[in-house]
């Protein structure tokens, strides 16, 4: 009996006690146990963190933007990239590449690794596309990533 009190504690994570009146009678007393099971979903960090935006556009470069985000540690992406109002799909640009890298450094950041999205550009395309604003030259996207549990989207960012 010790043993399963010690295993119900580690569980218990709060009681809630409820006292209802029955008529004018009696008083019946009700006590509720939440329990939480933990599981490795439970345990392992869903967060997903935008860091930062960097860009090289010198001839030749092929990282011309890389998005960093902060993600759970080993937790399965997907990346999508569209024009600017979230919804629509790039177009004029066929050759568009989109390369993730994850680095994790359990060290520094024990719960989460680094998504870098990695971004080259094909600039002869650019002006024909559906982000580029010529009027006042600028580049105008949006990346939408999503944290996976199987094929649920999780979260989105």
């Amino acid at each position: 009996m010790a043993r399963l009190s010690s295993i119900l504690a580690s569980y218990v994570t709060a009681i809630q006690l409820q006292i209802m009146l029955h008529s004018s009678s009696y008083i019946t007393a009700v006590i509720t146990l939440l329990i939480t099971l933990q599981t490795t979903d439970s345990i392992v960090n869903w967060d997903l963190l935008y860091q930062s935006v960097d860009t090289d556009f010198r001839e030749g470069a092929t990282d011309d933007i890389t998005l960093t985000y902060m993600i759970g540690a080993q937790r399965e992406y997907s990346i999508a990239l569209y024009a600017s109002d979230c919804e629509t799909s790039i177009t004029g640009m066929p050759s568009l590449s989109i390369v993730p890298k994850i680095s994790q450094d359990y060290e520094l950041h024990p719960l989460h690794d680094q998504l870098d999205v990695v971004i080259d550009i094909d600039f002869t395309e650019i002006k024909s596309s559906n982000i580029w604003d010529e009027s006042n030259d600028t580049l105008k996207f949006c990346s939408v990533v999503h944290l996976l549990s199987g094929v649920e989207v999780i979260k989105e960012e």
